[in-house]
C-alpha cells in the first residue's frame, strides 16, 4: 500500500495545543497519545480572560492531565463576551489566536510559522494574505485529502476514537443542524453544559454589544438547546461517520454537506 501523505506536524522546538472549548475527552487522551508516540513536546495551553474590558488575553500552561475538562475557559470569556454563535464567532480569536499569541510572546517569538491543517481537497479555505499572517498549509504543499488521512489512521495503532460528524468540540454551533441533531439523540448529556450556558448568559449584553436587543443562543436561526431537543425528537436522517472512508467519490452523497461547518475555526 502507498504510504499516506501524511507531513511530520510538529517542527521545531515547541509545538503548541490548546483545550479552548468543550472538547470531547478523545480529542485529549489522542492529542496526548500523539505526543508520547512522536515525541512532540507539546505544549498545552488554555485561554485566560481577564473580565476588565480592555485587559487582553493570557495564556496557562497545564498538561493532559490539568487541562480543564468542563469549559471553564470557555464560561470564562462568556462571562465577558457574551453567547458566541455563527454571527458572533468569538470563541476563536479569544480562546484561540489570542491565547497562542500571547504564549508566542511570553516564550520571546515575535516571528513564527504557523502550519494550519487544512486538507489539499479544501483548499478554497485558504486565506487570501497567508503569507503575510505566516500560514504555512503542508497538508496542502503534500496534496493530503481526506481519504489519505483516513487511510493512514485506519492503519496505525491507534486513531481518534471519534465519529467524522462529532468533531472535537462537542456541540460547535458551527456543525450542520443535521450533525447537531444526530449528537443530541446520541449524547443529549453532553448539551447539558450548552443549555446551562444560555440559561445564565442568554439576557447578558455585553459592552461590546450594544445593539443586541434580543436573547441570544448559540446556534444557526438562533435555536436554543432546547429547540434541538424538541427538533430531535422529530424524523429526521441521522448524519453518517465518514471516519473511516477511504473513497470518498464514491461516498460523497454520504456525507453532511449542506450546512455543515462550513465557517472554519482556523486559529488566526
Amino acid at each position: 500500500m502507498e504510504e499516506p501523505k501524511i507531513p511530520k506536524v510538529c517542527i521545531g522546538i515547541v509545538c503548541i495545543g490548546e483545550k479552548y472549548l468543550k472538547e470531547f475527552e478523545e480529542t485529549l487522551q489522542f492529542v496526548n497519545e500523539c505526543d508520547k508516540q512522536w515525541n512532540f513536546n507539546t505544549v498545552w495551553i488554555e485561554a485566560i480572560t481577564d473580565s476588565k474590558h480592555g485587559n487582553g488575553v493570557k495564556a496557562k500552561v497545564v498538561k493532559f492531565e490539568t487541562a480543564s475538562r468542563k469549559g471553564e475557559p470557555f464560561e470564562q470569556m462568556i462571562a465577558k463576551h457574551g453567547l458566541p454563535n455563527v454571527r458572533m464567532s468569538i470563541c476563536t480569536r479569544e480562546l484561540k489566536s489570542y491565547a497562542i499569541k500571547s504564549y508566542a510572546k511570553k516564550i520571546g517569538f515575535s516571528k513564527y510559522k504557523t502550519a494550519i491543517g487544512i486538507r489539499s481537497d479544501e483548499i478554497d479555505r485558504i486565506k487570501p494574505d497567508h503569507s503575510k499572517k505566516g500560514f504555512i498549509y503542508p497538508l496542502v504543499s503534500l496534496g493530503t485529502t481526506k481519504s489519505d488521512i483516513n487511510k493512514f489512521w485506519i492503519n496505525n495503532s491507534f486513531d481518534l476514537q471519534l465519529k467524522g460528524y462529532e468533531g472535537n468540540c462537542d456541540f460547535c454551533f458551527k456543525k450542520s443542524l443535521r450533525k447537531l441533531l444526530t449528537l443530541t439523540v446520541e449524547q443529549p448529556n453532553k448539551l447539558e453544559w450548552w443549555q446551562k450556558m444560555e440559561t445564565k448568559y442568554s439576557d447578558y449584553v455585553p459592552i461590546t454589544r450594544k445593539k443586541q436587543n434580543k436573547k441570544t443562543s448559540f446556534f444557526r436561526n438562533n435555536l436554543s438547546s432546547i429547540d434541538l431537543i424538541k427538533l430531535s425528537k422529530q424524523k429526521f436522517e441521522k448524519a453518517r461517520d465518514d471516519s473511516k472512508y477511504v473513497d470518498m467519490q464514491l461516498n460523497l452523497m454520504d456525507l453532511d454537506i449542506s450546512n455543515g461547518c462550513i465557517e472554519n475555526c482556523e486559529i488566526f
